[in-house]
């Protein structure tokens, strides 16, 4: 499974007593699955670094030792360091690397990163930020709550689905030049719509993130909204309650939707399945008198978590939903490996709309 740097409480400096051009960086970092109901249970190294416009400097190296649940660390910076913009990066790589999702492989332990700030006396902000690289140099910037909670944090789902993506582009680009929409389900902080944003070729594709409320949005509308520039994309943040799904219309046909770990609460599935019935009736509405409108593909990527799950693929084949391929991808774990466990998967399924009639 795949571990995360969290802090726990923001970063903070103060000033060294003993020196006076020099700070004291604190910090109370975890490091856990994405649920947060278990701890990394090995030795790490995590190490501590400031990231500004023109250089990456390592500050110095902490040990997670087997067993811990915290981690309390204090590095000295030197003042000179923290007159420019800059952020602070915590990470198992000894080098100081972002985290990458090329090349088919999901990271292990996903570094923490903290939002920019300029100057020890400006006060970090109560976020931590995922950075992933992308192709043709492109990063994708995820902002989290910090803490413990469940909510508004990334989950495995979505950077398995993330890594699958990058080698099946097909569902995501629309044929031709034709206008095309991709509405994400239970959109959380956003990777999913943002890293099919990455991979869209023009403006022609626009991405709709949806969830219950504006609260559960709020992380995903300001994560779109800072990868505007960065990924050139049409975006807007809409409230789609599964258990009301009439209330929610569409002005633009849907090409596909995708929902990532959506299924682990199997009380909401009958509700999740209403809801892309709805979905797909829609998109079809808007396509009438017109060729190939069969409707959206569905992609859903889940981490098995238990076995009520398995209630939605029935519920999907009565509503006349047809799965077209299930992948897995394995989730990296050193530690699975170093003990000879066999390692997590996620599954990645495709559905093809219920036959028109």
């Amino acid at each position: 499974m795949v571990h995360y740097i969290r802090f726990l409480k923001p970063p903070q400096f103060d000033q060294d007593i003993k020196i006076l051009k020099r700070a004291v960086l604190s910090a109370l970092v975890t490091i856990t699955t994405d649920l947060g109901d278990t701890f990394y249970p090995g030795d790490l190294p995590i190490s501590v670094g400031i990231v500004n416009r023109i250089n990456t400097i390592k500050l110095g190296v902490a040990s997670w030792t087997s067993g811990i649940r915290c981690l309390k660390i204090e590095v000295k910076v030197p003042l000179e360091y923290l007159t420019s913009r800059a952020r602070l990066l915590f990470t198992c790589s000894d080098s100081l690397e972002t985290d990458s999702l090329m090349h088919g492989k999901v990271p292990y332990v996903v570094s923490a990163w903290t939002d920019y700030f300029t100057g020890p006396k400006e006060p970090l902000s109560d976020i931590v930020v995922r950075c992933f690289l992308l192709p043709k140099g492109k990063l994708l910037e995820i902002c989290e709550d910090n803490g413990l909670s469940m909510a508004r944090h990334i989950w495995d789902a979505a950077i398995a689905l993330s890594v699958w993506l990058l080698k099946h582009k097909e569902p995501v680009q629309p044929p031709g030049n034709k206008q095309y929409s991709v509405l994400e389900l239970g959109t959380g902080c956003g990777m999913i719509g943002l890293m099919l944003a990455s991979m869209s070729q023009s403006q022609n594709c626009r991405l709709i993130l949806t969830d219950v409320d504006d609260d559960s949005l709020r992380l995903a509308k300001r994560n779109a909204s800072k990868s505007r520039e960065e990924f050139n994309s049409v975006w807007e943040g809409r409230i789609l309650d599964w258990k009301e799904p009439e209330d929610f219309t569409l002005d633009q046909k849907l090409g596909l939707i995708v929902a990532s770990d959506c299924i682990y609460n199997a009380d909401n599935i009958p509700d999740l399945v209403r809801t892309l019935c709805h979905l797909v009736r829609l998109s079809r509405e808007l396509c009438k008198g017109s060729a190939g409108s069969k409707g959206p593909k569905i992609l859903i990527s889940t981490k098995r978590r238990h076995f009520s799950e398995e209630i939605f693929f029935p519920l999907m084949s009565k509503a006349g939903f047809q799965q077209t391929a299930h992948e897995t991808v394995s989730m990296c774990d050193r530690y699975r490996e170093s003990i000879g466990q066999e390692l997590e998967v996620v599954n990645i399924h495709v559905f093809e709309p219920p036959g028109q009639g």
